[in-house]
């Protein structure tokens, strides 16, 4: 009934002003509530109203910015692993100390492998504990961070508050304390993706505010990885190996149980890197016309004929209130912004934090073979030597092995032609990222035969070859940051 024209300068001012036009579009929900029901608000695309799943507040503690045209199930995964993650990975770690220390002093019952000594009792305590803690964590977990989801806090049935919640956008994004950007590459193409980020870094005005962005297939990726870890860290420990032919079968085992996993990784990662190249090509060349936009795509029309305002001029007055024109807005966008996804999803994605809690399992395997030793009444040696053999293996040796592997992966990342190919060249990046992990385990065996009256002191030695290893991964990497800078690469 209202002359969109006419409309227009008003609503741009409102939008511009980044102030809420009503306090009671101004909602957070708990991250929980988001999950509920196998993340019913993030799975539905009709407008089933969840709104009453959100509350009024006076600030968002974080900000989630997405995609509805990425895929669901790998957007949820990535926020439980996310919110959910660290406690499951923290729990576990330290339900295992805590098994591992009842075992120590008799207070749990032990298993019989049929090795090293007969009748002598083995822990398994602090594996399996540790994978059943992380697993009804990571699902039951209740975080309480108060985000800002649309689905849930902008009402779905009254169209006064949804047009004002809109309206709202850039006032509830200078209302944030953080931005989560839940990455794909849908999301770089969408008109209003940018026009948030964009409003966020706009209202930026503390170093307290920050931009988190975390890739879709990250979550799923993480789970993966941890899961396939207990896969092989729970034979170490249960595993009975009464003859030398078992050894064998569990080797092999193993060696399947990480190909399940290692191969579709390689090639999920390589596809990812594939991904920000196409990022780095749209976003050199952006334009505010050149996004898509959902009323751009339905002509501005309803099904029952009525007109829709259209969002891209909105974004284009407002970008040209805050930036001084639609050039300097988008002569942004190709260098700072595409400075900080490129930096955030190349360098903050993978790191240190996430390769030690993906990798924890390892060190809860080490947890329950050294409890087996610390029952041995007249020598601890053997007890202490693997712990600390554990902790340089998790803690010195993972990260730089982790950062080698990804960089292998991006020099790798290119597609050949056909699917033959493809399937050789992910053969080819797996046995080069594999490599590192071979020469850790020749490395661990062979200094088994280095004092073998003195467990301490071969520890001393591993933790020693070790170092070496680091460096030399280290080096290596140098050589291929190197090479990823050369044109071409």
């Amino acid at each position: 009934m209202f002359d969109v024209d006419v409309m227009m300068p008003g609503l741009v001012e409102l939008v511009a002003r980044m102030e809420v036009v009503n306090q009671e579009v101004l909602r957070v929900t708990p991250v929980f509530r988001a999950l509920e029901h196998f993340a019913a608000a993030l799975r539905y695309v009709s407008d089933k109203d969840f709104y009453h799943k959100s509350r009024t507040s006076t600030k968002i503690t974080t900000f989630w910015s997405h995609s509805w045209h990425g895929g669901r199930w790998k957007k949820i995964l990535t926020v439980v692993s996310l919110y959910n993650g660290p406690a499951a990975v923290s729990l576990a770690f330290l339900t295992g100390l805590l098994m591992m220390v009842l075992f120590s002093f008799g207070a749990l019952p032990g298993i019989n492998r049929g090795w090293w000594v007969s009748h002598w009792e083995w822990s398994c305590w602090s594996t399996s504990s540790g994978l059943v803690v992380a697993s009804v964590v990571l699902t039951c977990w209740r975080s309480q961070t108060r985000v800002f989801l649309d689905r849930i806090c902008i009402s779905q049935n009254d169209d006064r508050l949804k047009s004002e919640a809109i309206l709202s956008l850039a006032g509830l994004l200078k209302n944030s304390d953080s931005m989560l950007v839940l990455w794909d590459p849908t999301w770089t193409e969408r008109l209003w993706c940018l026009f948030e980020l964009a409003a966020f870094l706009k209202s930026k005005t503390t170093q307290k505010q920050r931009l988190v962005v975390r890739p879709i297939f990250l979550g799923p990726l993480s789970i993966a990885i941890y899961l396939m870890l207990f896969a092989l860290a729970l034979p170490i420990t249960i595993a009975p190996m009464e003859h030398a032919d078992a050894v064998v079968e569990l080797l092999v085992a193993m060696s399947l149980s990480f190909l399940v996993v290692a191969f579709p990784t390689a090639s999920t990662v390589r596809s990812y890197f594939r991904d920000l190249d196409t990022m780095k090509k749209q976003l050199s060349s952006i334009s505010v016309d050149s996004t898509r936009s959902s009323c751009c795509e339905q002509n501005h029309e309803l099904p029952s004929g009525g007109r829709i305002l259209c969002d891209r001029k909105i974004v284009k007055e407002c970008v040209k209130i805050w930036f001084g024109s639609e050039q300097s807005f988008e002569n942004a966008v190709r260098t700072e912004v595409l400075d900080l996804l490129n930096r955030d999803l190349t360098e903050k994605v993978f790191s240190t934090p996430w390769a030690l809690g993906v990798t924890s399992p390892l060190f809860l395997a080490f947890m329950d073979v050294s409890a087996s030793m610390a029952i041995a009444p007249d020598d601890q040696q053997p007890f202490l030597a693997l712990l600390v053999e554990g902790l340089v293996l998790w803690l010195c040796y993972v990260p730089p092995t982790k950062d080698l592997m990804i960089l292998l992966v991006r020099v790798g990342r290119k597609r050949p032609r056909s699917t033959c190919l493809e399937i050789l060249k992910n053969a080819l990046v797996l046995g080069a990222g594999a490599s590192p992990v071979l020469v850790m385990l020749l490395t661990y065996g062979l200094t088994r035969l280095a004092e073998p009256d003195h467990a301490l002191r071969r520890a001393g030695i591993f933790a020693g070859c070790t170092m070496v290893l680091v460096v030399c991964n280290f080096l290596l990497g140098l050589g291929l940051k190197a090479l990823l800078r050369r044109p071409g690469w």
